[in-house]
């Protein structure tokens, strides 16, 4: 995965806020996909989510996450390579940088 990739969400999602907790439940067909369930976000994975919604770089995303967290950027850059790996498996987010390194 390049740092200069961009990720969008996926047109087959719902992404709500509920009571400060960040749910993406994934849609087919109009009902929810059971078989993938529910996805949530600790405040770390939403504030990755925020900057996947306005087409953040994955290396424009990591910087976020440094500037809100008092770690290592190795740590970082890994930790969001980790999730956008995870949200691209289950579908819930797709690549929006035409040649960029998909996983």
């Amino acid at each position: 995965m390049e740092l200069n990739s961009v990720f969008i969400p996926s047109e087959k999602i719902v992404c709500r806020d509920i009571m400060g907790r960040m749910i993406i439940v994934p849609i087919e067909s109009g009902i929810a996909d059971l078989e993938n369930a529910m996805f949530s976000f600790n405040e770390t994975g939403a504030l990755v989510w925020k900057c996947i919604e306005k087409k953040k770089t994955v290396d424009e995303i990591c910087l976020a996450v440094e500037a809100e967290y008092d770690s290592d950027m190795e740590q970082i850059t890994a930790g969001v390579k980790d999730l956008l790996t995870t949200l691209l498996e289950k579908k819930i987010i797709r690549c929006n940088s035409p040649g960029s390194g998909m996983p």
